[in-house]
């Protein structure tokens, strides 16, 4: 005689209701993926652009330095733009920060243009590198002339540039001058480094993308895993309650 077991019924039921709950979880995963990669993609091509930025200050080791970053108003459509720095690295010492005026955040410390000026400052005793990474905004009205940002490099004590360099545009609209780098915040837009310094301070740039490509690659990668561990996991409990569904109706001999 066959005993129904209410118990096996229940559960199987519920490892069956386990295994439909699972699968929206798995495209959930994957939907996640898509749009972080989506986010990375269109926050580097559209209006925002993001570099890592390498400085080789061998020549000026043991300097009590100052960085100094500014994005100045150009359009006068103030707050259409902000810069975002992170990341500050150096083999020197990092010392004090300023970020007063037109400034938010520490670290990382976003600079806007909102009151026609945004400024940080970070000062430094100099080693042999400094890098940090950089972020910013290409929005442009149409009006006057793009906003800008310039990076100098400053004694800390005078604050006077520690360097002569090729991005001197006094006469410009929005002025600059000895800069290492510069951004005039334009659709397209794109750093503007020194390529001539005294005393030398070579500055390295990694291949345009390459950090956005890295990084939806780990986004597809991860996806695909969270993909494969939820099918295996679904495989298994299916497998299982079908299992118990078939040791419940058996009879055992004899009965």
């Amino acid at each position: 005689m066959i005993h129904p077991n209410p118990n096996h019924s229940r559960t199987a039921a519920g490892e069956r209701q386990a295994v439909v709950k699972r699968r929206p979880r798995t495209r959930f995963a994957a939907t996640l993926a898509a749009l972080a990669s989506a986010f990375i993609l269109g926050g580097i091509h559209h209006n925002a652009h993001a570099v890592l930025v390498n400085l080789d200050t061998t020549l000026l080791g043991g300097t009590s330095a100052r960085l100094d970053f500014a994005l100045l108003d150009g359009d006068g459509d103030l707050g259409n733009n902000t810069v975002t720095i992170s990341s500050i690295v150096t083999d020197g010492t990092l010392g004090g920060t300023d970020c007063s005026v037109g400034c938010t955040g520490g670290p990382p410390f976003t600079i806007s243009d909102a009151l026609g000026l945004g400024q940080f400052l970070q000062d430094l005793t100099l080693g042999t590198t400094v890098s940090f990474d950089l972020s910013f905004t290409t929005r442009f009205s149409g009006n006057g002339a793009p906003d800008r940002l310039s990076l100098l490099l400053l004694d800390a004590g005078s604050n006077l540039t520690l360097l002569d360099t090729n991005l001197d545009f006094s006469g410009d609209p929005v002025p600059v001058q000895d800069a290492l780098l510069i951004v005039d915040h334009a659709p397209g837009a794109q750093v503007r480094f020194a390529t001539v310094s005294s005393p030398a301070l070579p500055i390295a740039v990694p291949e345009p993308g390459a950090g956005a490509l890295f990084s939806l690659g780990l986004a597809l990668i991860g996806g695909q895993r969270i993909r494969r561990r939820h099918s295996c996991v679904s495989h298994r409990t299916e497998a299982a309650a079908q299992a118990r569904l078939s040791t419940s109706t058996h009879t055992p001999p004899g009965e």
